[in-house]
């Protein structure tokens, strides 16, 4: 089956997102949610990265469906777009690179220790990219958030899983079923 034809549902019960340790030379680390993790070559799927020094080792350390990695974030959200083909995806993230140089070139200044992107090919394969921000966005809880970008080239949010309580998963809405 292509993955054009997965139902959000599906995509909601069998896509993976992966937990990366990035280890630093100064013995600190980093922890990066991935959509594929082959090797010890960790940079090669990240897009925006927030350190400035390259790691010196990587380990994956979790794996989560997304209504299980809602319980696992706190203080964040993430957004998980997923897109019919890797070119729309760089098409998109070009985007994101485009918006912070024309930020830098204004006078900003662009913390990318409170956002980054990573991207690569799911489990299912599915090309997405993987946004995280360090601020709770729904009602004051960590969220998950899934923007299908197969059918509309802007995407539509089509997912979102907001923390319950410990493993339980407070709230999940679909926006087609």
């Amino acid at each position: 089956m292509s993955s054009d034809n997965l139902t959000v549902k599906e995509i909601v019960e069998d896509l993976q997102v992966l937990r990366v340790r990035y280890e630093l030379p100064d013995s600190s680390a980093f922890v990066r949610y991935e959509p594929r993790f082959d090797d010890s070559q960790p940079e090669e799927l990240t897009v925006h990265s927030s350190w400035g020094v390259p790691s010196v080792g990587a380990d994956k350390t979790g794996k989560f469906t997304l209504p299980l990695l809602v319980n696992e974030l706190q203080y964040a959200y993430i957004l998980v777009h997923m897109f019919p083909n890797m070119q729309a995806m760089e098409y998109f993230l070009a985007g994101f690179d485009t918006s912070l140089s024309q930020l830098e070139f204004i006078g900003g200044n662009y913390d990318f220790d409170r956002m980054w992107i990573s991207s690569g090919v799911s489990n299912l394969g599915i090309p997405m990219a993987i946004f995280l921000g360090q601020r709770n966005a729904v009602n004051g809880q960590p969220s998950v958030t899934l923007v299908d970008h197969r059918k509309e080239t802007t995407g539509q949010v089509v997912y979102r899983a907001v923390r319950g309580a410990g493993e339980h998963v407070g709230e999940d809405f679909y926006s087609e079923e």
